[in-house]
């Protein structure tokens, strides 16, 4: 089961961070920036965020930042995707978002200078505070002047040095594979590993088995779905990868926190 909460709400911090532990995923659109280059491991690609740059990526892919910050401050700002669709942003930058894109503006300055504004709004976004309302606002700026600014810029897939290879490569090829009947075996072969040796590094490195991050990319795929068409709940559990409606349901709560139906539902689709 996953442990990670369905939504980290809206809220913003700062602070020098490690290397993430475990491959996590939350329904939210998430923003960070740092002085310094972010290397992630999201939904099986290695990337790495330039020093200076504002990054957004829809955190229901599974995620995990593989090398620590070396002292400098990363900025984050949450914002759950329920809130964020009722802002009206850009269909084509969600279109982005739900592809699994990580969309980038060059420079978080000005407008876009989310460290200078996480400590009010850290403070104000909280409830129950005299300025939240406004501090909401200015969020939702904050978020379509991002979307705007993020539409010509993505970061691609890169060769980075923070995590195994062996290990990336097997989170790579299960996301590629994640809608087919994939085995234990066979992602250890992939890279010429004894399965047992491949689900130990495996492990080590990201904090979850093989089979829960095949679990957390066909939920993804499935969230996808639920968001981008009007397929039957039996066609997205086939088409994510689930062999049983059953097994897609429980997993789907487990790491949701509700049935595909009413996520759909709640998200106004």
């Amino acid at each position: 089961m996953d442990a990670t909460p369905p939504s980290f709400d809206l809220a913003c911090w700062r602070g020098a961070v490690p290397r993430m532990s475990v491959a996590h995923t939350h329904d939210d659109l998430e923003f960070n920036t740092a002085p310094v280059e972010l290397e992630y491991l999201v939904d099986g690609r290695q990337v790495v965020i330039p020093a200076g740059a504002l990054a957004v990526f829809w955190a229901a892919r599974p995620h995990q930042l593989v090398r620590d910050s070396g002292g400098s401050e990363l900025a984050w700002l949450t914002v759950p995707l329920a809130q964020a669709r009722g802002w009206r942003l850009p269909g084509e930058f969600l279109a982005r978002m739900f592809a699994g894109d990580i969309a980038v503006a060059e420079a978080a300055r000005g407008p876009l200078d989310l460290a200078e504004r996480v400590g009010s709004w850290g403070d104000e976004l909280r409830p129950g505070h005299p300025l939240r309302r406004a501090a909401v606002g200015e969020v939702q700026a904050f978020v379509l002047r991002a979307a705007h600014a993020t539409a010509a810029g993505s970061v691609a897939g890169s060769i980075a040095g923070g995590l195994r290879a062996d290990v990336a490569d097997m989170a790579a090829w299960i996301a590629q594979h994640a809608a087919e009947d994939v085995s234990i075996a066979a992602v250890a072969d992939h890279v010429h590993l004894h399965p047992h040796h491949a689900m130990s590094v495996f492990r080590a490195a990201l904090g979850v088995t093989i089979g829960e991050y095949l679990a957390q990319c066909r939920i993804a795929r499935a969230r996808e779905l639920l968001l981008t068409t009007d397929d039957a709940i039996p066609d997205i559990a086939a088409s994510a990868g689930f062999g049983s409606l059953s097994q897609f349901y429980a997993r789907f709560r487990d790491h949701t926190g509700e049935a595909p139906a009413a996520y759909r539902r709640r998200h106004g689709g």
